[in-house]
């Protein structure tokens, strides 16, 4: 039994046709017969039983399956964790959302040079809840996410910040002569939002659900700069972390009851090898 034969199995499988499956894996049909012949020679079962519809597995074939969609999955994995084990390729790819990577990445990334001058970052521009997802794929090697909320079994993670969420106006706005916002002075207030990926939006959408209200957003963007451009001029409201924005001649920054405070984390998969690499990343988000 080899994996290539495992993955032969599992293709045809997923379609129970051979046919279909050669066109997958870009393998000639009698190849995939063969390997299913020998598998079942190796054990001395019947894996399919041939209909006139296509294939069908066997109670035998089902156990099969079960069994190498698990032994591949674990192949994955060791491949990804001896890559990670390198010392040649120092590069970590970095998940970061444009709010709450403003508020710590510079930190984050001049203590890890200070340690370890020699490990470059790419980043990826994702919102929290994309980068979470990212982690669990194995996309990324680490991420930056802000939450209210439990983490996911599986993910490790240190804690960077505590922050609020703020109602960012206009001076010009009649709610900046107000030193806290109310739930009525919600409903249909116009807003710039970040992208449905972030944590931010489904924070928001989570509050206002529970007041029974809809946020009236009017534009999203990742770009704090034309956020910032749309609440000075008046255009709009947004809600942000605070000191996101700073207040200025142009904008205040009000408190809203009932908004529960965030942490910004970085996190990781726990159950993945921790390469140097990582370990310095996490070393230093620790001392910051």
């Amino acid at each position: 039994m080899t994996l290539i034969q495992l993955k032969y199995f599992q293709t045809i499988c997923k379609y129970n046709n051979i046919t279909r499956a050669s066109a997958e894996l870009h393998v000639s049909q009698p190849s995939l017969s063969n390997a299913v012949k020998e598998l079942e020679r190796e054990f001395g079962v019947s894996l399919f039983t041939r209909r006139s519809r296509g294939l069908e597995l066997t109670p035998e074939g089902r156990y099969f399956l079960d069994e190498a969609d698990k032994l591949l999955e674990q192949a994955e994995q060791l491949t990804t964790n001896m890559k990670h084990m390198s010392t040649t390729d120092r590069t970590l790819t970095l998940g970061l959302p444009a709010m709450s990577g403003s508020l710590v990445f510079t930190d984050l990334l001049r203590t890890l040079y200070a340690r370890s001058p020699g490990t470059h970052i790419q980043v990826m521009e994702n919102g929290s809840l994309a980068n979470r997802s990212k982690i669990m794929d194995h996309t990324l090697d680490a991420a930056i996410i802000t939450r209210n909320g439990p983490l996911p079994t599986g993910i490790g993670h240190v804690a960077l910040r505590h922050v609020n969420v703020c109602l960012y106006l206009s001076v010009m706005h009649p709610l900046a002569e107000k030193d806290t916002v109310t739930t009525d002075d919600l409903d249909q207030l116009p807003l710039a939002m970040l992208p449905e990926d972030t944590f931010l939006d489904h924070c928001i959408d989570q509050y206002y659900e529970a007041l029974h209200l809809k946020p009236n957003i009017i534009v999203r963007t990742n770009q704090l700069a034309t956020i910032q451009q749309l609440v000075a001029t008046n255009t709009t409201a947004a809600f942000l972390l605070d000191h996101v924005l700073e207040e200025s001649s142009d904008i205040v920054k009000r408190t809203v009851p009932g908004l529960l405070p965030a942490e910004i984390d970085l996190i990781w998969k726990s159950s993945r090898h921790i390469s140097p690499h990582l370990k310095n990343l996490i070393t230093a988000a620790r001392s910051i």
